[in-house]
């Protein structure tokens, strides 16, 4: 095996012959987010999904969380499974803006790009948010009922949000005798200074390939002005609206997120559950 591939947890789906599509997950996430979506696309599609630098089961050092050091993981595990003709590429929020960066970079090598529910806009408010729900949390635990009796309780209580409460309930994992966070706090909290308070408009009036960008209707990671904004001012740009659905769109609107992203794909058949 590859020696950086040894630093990652990942998983291929679908048959070698197959085109390429990678899916990556945003802050605080692992590359089973995307699972059964992927299981959908590998008919079609050799899919790979996988545990970014300080998140899941994957390397977790104590810096290099810029949006360059994500892209430079995503080209050099490429090249380690031999992977060299163009990707299908999309990413969710931080996998979102990693995606973008890596287009942007290395656009010879991305065929087309969709990205979902994050913009070009910095967003203050949003990293103090992530980061005071991290916080608020009292880790470790000594038992998963006494941290299932946190989330449903205080968490819940404060924050009001049930999808919200169970994707940070899921990222506590036992670790030894307790159960604490899976990700690196440190790590989210550098890659949370580095991608959330920098303005991305050159690199998305710069792509050159087909990009689908993807808006949860009542998201407010995505504005609907800063939507229409990007697709208006790149002819590369098409967008779609999922009604309904806040940040986590591919969560909870499963179906029309795989039925929008297979229309773009140029893909027949129906969705999967």
């Amino acid at each position: 095996m590859n020696e950086k591939l040894k630093e990652f947890k990942y998983q291929i789906i679908g048959e070698d012959s197959s085109p390429k599509l990678i899916f990556l997950h945003g802050m605080m996430g692992r590359g089973k987010n995307w699972q059964s979506i992927a299981k959908n696309f590998s008919k079609s599609f050799q899919c790979l999904i996988y545990d970014q630098r300080g998140h899941g089961e994957s390397m977790k050092p104590k810096s290099g969380y810029s949006l360059e050091d994500y892209a430079q993981d995503l080209k050099e595990i490429l090249d380690g499974l031999g992977w060299s003709e163009p990707i299908y590429l999309v990413g969710h929020s931080m996998g979102g803006r990693v995606s973008l960066f890596f287009a942007d970079r290395y656009p010879e090598l991305v065929k087309k790009l969709v990205i979902v529910d994050i913009g070009p806009t910095s967003d203050w408010d949003s990293m103090l948010s992530i980061q005071e729900k991290m916080n608020f949390v009292p880790v470790p635990f000594a038992t998963r009922q006494e941290a299932r009796s946190f989330m449903e309780n205080e968490f819940l209580g404060k924050y009001k949000n049930k999808m919200v409460m169970e994707f940070f309930y899921s990222n506590l994992v036992k670790s030894g005798d307790v159960y604490d966070w899976v990700f690196s706090p440190s790590a989210i909290t550098q890659t949370l200074e580095f991608s959330r308070l920098a303005d991305y408009w050159s690199e998305f009036k710069s792509l050159s390939m087909q990009t689908l960008l993807i808006r949860g209707g009542l998201s407010s990671d995505l504005t609907q002005e800063d939507f229409e904004k990007v697709v208006a001012n790149n002819s590369n740009i098409s967008g779609k609206v999922v009604e309904g659905a806040g940040h986590w769109v591919h969560a909870e609107k499963p179906l029309e997120t795989i039925g929008i992203i297979r229309d773009f794909f140029n893909i027949d058949g129906s969705p999967q559950r």
